[in-house]
C-alpha cells in the first residue's frame, strides 16, 4: 500500500513539472508586447516584436538614442494623437550565459494630449527625408524670399519662405504647386477671409503634411486644391470623429495650384528647437514656429542649385533668420506689458501688442524696427515697418546701461550693391541675379522712435511722428512698455 501511494505522488510531481515545461516553451520571451495608449481611439497601431514592459509614461515623449537615417524614417512608429508603441530590442546574453537588459525604448510616451506628435495624423516614423521635387516647377517662379520678411500682421519674422509666381497676370491658377516628398496631409484649412483686414476674399488653402512625425512641410496661399484631396477632406473637414486620419500624397503629385499671389512654403523639424528665442513658452500660439528649419539643404543637390540661384538673399544663412532675440539688447520680439505675447488679446488682432527690431532678411546689415500698433496707420492691419536710417549704435549693442537711444525711421527700398541707382521697392519683380542692400529713401523718412532698455527683458518704446531729430529727447506719457 505504502509503495502504491509513493508511485502515486512520483507521479503527480512528473506530471506538474511536464505541465510547466509546456507553458514554458509556448510563451517565448520575443513575443511579450506591450504598448503605451491613452482613453482616445487608437489609430495605426503596428505589432512590434520584441518589446518588454517599461515603466509609467513621463512627462512627454522624447526621442531615444540617436539612430541612423535608415532607422529613423522606417521604424513605422504609430502616431495616432495619443498612442505611441515602444519598441525595444532583444535582451542579450552576456560572456557568462546570463541576459542583460538592452531594452532602450524609442520614445517615451505620454497619455496627455499636449504630447508632440498629437494631431500629426496618419504620420510615419521620425527624422528629416530628402526632398526630391520643388514646389513649383523652375519657370514658374522668378524668386524666393526667404524666412525672416516682415509685412502687415506679420510684425514677428515671418516663419515661411515666399516663392513669386512669375507671370500674375496669368490668373490665380495659373501654376502647379507640387508635394515635395512622400507624405501625409494632416492639416487643411480653407481662408476666406484676409488675416490683415478680416475682410471677405477668394478662397486659399493652407495645408500642412507630415513627411515622417517630426518633419513637416508646409504651403499656404494655395488659391485651388486638387479637387480629389478637397472630395477627401470634405468627408471630415478634418473632425476625428468623423474619421479624419490624414490624407496621403506621393512625392511630386500636383495638390493644388498658385498664380496672381506668393506661395507660403516652411519646413518644421519637431527634433530642433531654434535657440533664437529667450522665452520659448511665448510662442505656444503658433506652436511650429519654434522647429523653424532651413529647408534648402534637405533638397536633391541639383534641385538646391536651382532654388537658391532664385533666392534672394545671398548671404548665409541662405534661407533667412526668424530668431533674433539677444538677451539683455534690443535684438528680437517684444510683446507689449499685459497682451499675452504672440498670441495677443484678440485672436483678429493677436499682433497688435508686438514689436520686433530685427536685421533685415535679405540684407542682414540694415535694421528694421515693426510695430503691430502704428500710430496713424493707413495699413488694413494698422502695422507697419520701416528700416532704421544710419543707426550709430545697433540695436544688437544697446544694453541698459546706454539709456535712451534714438532713432530715425524710413520707407525703404532695395538696390543693386553695383548700382545704388538701379533700386525698387517692389521685392516680388526683382531678378535674383544680383545682390541686394536694403536702404531708406530720401524723402521717406517716417519719424523717431526712442528706446530705453530699462531691465534685460523689459523696454520703453515710444514714437514720435512729428518734430525734428535734435528736438526729441525724452518719453512723453505715451510711452509703453514691452517684455520678452
Amino acid at each position: 500500500m505504502l509503495n502504491n501511494i509513493k508511485l502515486l505522488i512520483i507521479f503527480l510531481l512528473l506530471t506538474v513539472g511536464c505541465l510547466n515545461d509546456t507553458d514554458s516553451k509556448n510563451t517565448p520571451e520575443a513575443e511579450i508586447i506591450t504598448h503605451v495608449s491613452t482613453t482616445t481611439d487608437v489609430r495605426n497601431v503596428d505589432r512590434v516584436e520584441p518589446v518588454t514592459l517599461i515603466p509609467e509614461p513621463t512627462l512627454e515623449m522624447i526621442p531615444s538614442q540617436p539612430q541612423s537615417d535608415t532607422e529613423r524614417t522606417s521604424s513605422g512608429a504609430s502616431t495616432a494623437s495619443d498612442v505611441i508603441e515602444v519598441k525595444t530590442t532583444v535582451p542579450l546574453e552576456n560572456a557568462s550565459g546570463s541576459k542583460e537588459s538592452n531594452t532602450k525604448p524609442e520614445y517615451v510616451a505620454t497619455n496627455k494630449s499636449e504630447n508632440r506628435f498629437h494631431d500629426f495624423f496618419g504620420c510615419h516614423g521620425t527624422g528629416p527625408v530628402e526632398f526630391e521635387h520643388s514646389p513649383m516647377n523652375y519657370d514658374d517662379f522668378i524668386s524666393i524670399r526667404p524666412y525672416g520678411h516682415l509685412s502687415g500682421a506679420h510684425v514677428t519674422p515671418i516663419d515661411h519662405m515666399y516663392f513669386n509666381p512669375m507671370d500674375r497676370s496669368l490668373g490665380r491658377n495659373a501654376y502647379e504647386v507640387r508635394a515635395i516628398a512622400d507624405g501625409v496631409i494632416y492639416y487643411i484649412s480653407p481662408r476666406d477671409t484676409s488675416v490683415d483686414s478680416g475682410k471677405s476674399k477668394e478662397r486659399e488653402w493652407r495645408i500642412d503634411i507630415a513627411h515622417t512625425c517630426t518633419f513637416h512641410s508646409y504651403f499656404d496661399l494655395l488659391t485651388d486644391l486638387d479637387s480629389k484631396i478637397v472630395e477627401e477632406w470634405e468627408l471630415s473637414r478634418g473632425e476625428t470623429n468623423l474619421g479624419w486620419n490624414g490624407i496621403s500624397v506621393k512625392s511630386g503629385q500636383v495638390i493644388g495650384r498658385i498664380g496672381a499671389q506668393t506661395l507660403d512654403f516652411g519646413v518644421y523639424d519637431y527634433d530642433t528647437v531654434l535657440s533664437g528665442f529667450v522665452v520659448p513658452e511665448h510662442y505656444n500660439y503658433e506652436r511650429w514656429k519654434l522647429h523653424t528649419v532651413d529647408p534648402f539643404p534637405f533638397f536633391k543637390e541639383d534641385i538646391r542649385k536651382v532654388l537658391l540661384s532664385k533666392n534672394l538673399r545671398k548671404v548665409e544663412p541662405y534661407a533667412g533668420k526668424i530668431d533674433h532675440d539677444i538677451d539683455g539688447t534690443l535684438s528680437g520680439n517684444w510683446f507689449e506689458l499685459g497682451t499675452n505675447f504672440l498670441a495677443g488679446l484678440t485672436r483678429d488682432k493677436y499682433w497688435a501688442g508686438h514689436v520686433s527690431i530685427i536685421p533685415n532678411h535679405i540684407d542682414p546689415s540694415a535694421w528694421m524696427v515693426a510695430m503691430g500698433s502704428w500710430p496713424e496707420a493707413d495699413t488694413s492691419s494698422g502695422a507697419d515697418h520701416f528700416i532704421i536710417v544710419n543707426p550709430e549704435i545697433l540695436p544688437d549693442e544697446v544694453t541698459k546701461e546706454h539709456g535712451i537711444v534714438k532713432y530715425t525711421l524710413s520707407e525703404y527700398t532695395y538696390c543693386s550693391v553695383y548700382d545704388q541707382s538701379d533700386c525698387t521697392k517692389a521685392i516680388s519683380s526683382i531678378v535674383p541675379d544680383k545682390p541686394l542692400m536694403a536702404t531708406h529713401t530720401r524723402s521717406g523718412e517716417v519719424g523717431i522712435v526712442l528706446m530705453e532698455l530699462i531691465e534685460n527683458r523689459k523696454l520703453r518704446l515710444e514714437v514720435f511722428l512729428r518734430g525734428k531729430v535734435d528736438e526729441i529727447h525724452e518719453f512723453t506719457s505715451a510711452v509703453k512698455e514691452y517684455e520678452r
